[in-house]
């Protein structure tokens, strides 16, 4: 599954549901988090990610590519997402 902004592989932070011992059990989904979302891991990446989004550091403020974040840490999510039954991805955490 990749970010919807960076298009990062997205790391797996496993299922959610009623998964405690006096509960069904049943999974609802999954919870994921943008590898990017507190900083990209190297100048390519970050490069890659300000082309696409046709933006520059100077535009955004920043003087070095270490202080960029994908869009996902933006928002209140965090850089989080999860799947709901049918594998829809959505922004955030689930409740």
């Amino acid at each position: 599954m990749e970010c919807p902004y960076c298009n990062a592989e997205l790391l797996d932070n496993g299922p959610y549901g009623y998964l405690a011992s006096h509960q069904s059990g049943e999974i609802l989904g999954y919870t994921f988090k943008c590898p990017n979302a507190e900083g990209f891991q190297d100048e390519e990446a970050a490069n890659e990610y300000l082309m696409k989004t046709s933006q520059s550091l100077e535009n955004l403020g920043l003087s070095d590519w270490e202080e960029l974040t994908c869009d996902s840490s933006m928002h209140f999510v965090n850089g989080s997402f999860y799947t709901d039954k049918q594998d829809n991805l959505h922004e955030g955490y689930p409740c």
